[in-house]
């Protein structure tokens, strides 16, 4: 029988989500909990990876069991053999055709940014604490428009690991400013390695007035990571939601 899982875990508990040689990765502890279950090895198809630090709130993963479960008693199980720091939202049955990453439709990050010289500790591990409130949100707003659609983001992956074909499509790039935190959720069907923490990186520089938008839209057109600004921190980031066509 094939499942589908939705989980949320603390990135910085782990070292990313796929599995790595001696690093903790929620893969491998997932992978650990279903085999408890089955009394056998379980793989598992991810929807995205997340790096080191990165955050989840709605990844979705997909595996086989021998036997037919409850979906309410599945989640129980499985979170029953998971640390503290992951934990699986809900699950249902699938078709056997269905696959977390190959179904995928589209991928939504969230990142959260905290502008001010003081920060709740509460959430200090889950933005990007920055003691300054000197952005423009004009500016990033004109940077939000520019990133939709089909553009070469060779700048905007990390140098090792930029493939020979960077071009991407965003479906959606939208800004929100709460009080202090401002919210960036960005859709689609594919990310490269560091994308959206690049993305980031390169808003403030504009948005701080370091770079103009006009050097914002250059990089689009396919320029290289050593044009582009720094990386956001991983700590700010949320693999956010999957979009599929019947789950």
């Amino acid at each position: 029988m094939k499942y589908a899982l939705e989980l949320s875990y603390e990135g910085n508990y782990f070292s990313g989500w796929q599995l790595q040689p001696d690093s903790i990765t929620v893969q491998e502890v997932l992978e650990k909990a279903l085999t408890v279950l089955e009394r056998a090895p379980v793989r598992v198809s991810g929807a995205g990876r997340t790096d080191s630090g990165v955050h989840a709130r709605g990844q979705v993963a997909s595996f086989e069991l021998s036997k037919t479960w409850d979906p309410y008693r599945l989640v129980l199980a499985i979170n029953a053999h998971l640390p503290e720091h992951v934990s699986v939202m809900r699950a249902s049955a699938v078709p056997n055709y269905f696959d977390a990453r190959r179904s995928a439709l589209w991928r939504e990050y969230t990142y959260f940014v905290w502008h001010g010289p003081s920060c709740f500790p509460h959430i200090r591990e889950m933005v990007w604490w920055r003691k300054k409130d000197d952005w423009d949100m004009d500016a990033v707003d004109g940077c939000c428009r520019a990133l939709v659609g089909k553009h070469d983001f060779s700048a905007f992956c990390k140098l090792s690991e930029c493939p020979e074909n960077a071009v991407r499509t965003l479906y959606r790039v939208r800004h929100m400013r709460r009080g202090r935190l401002s919210i960036f959720r960005i859709r689609g069907r594919g990310f490269l390695t560091n994308m959206v923490r690049i993305i980031l990186g390169n808003v403030d520089a504009v948005a701080t007035g370091k770079k103009r938008l006009e050097w914002f839209e250059k990089l689009l057109l396919g320029g290289t990571r050593v044009d582009s600004a720094m990386t956001a921190p991983a700590s700010g980031l949320f693999f956010w939601r999957v979009g599929y066509d019947d789950f």
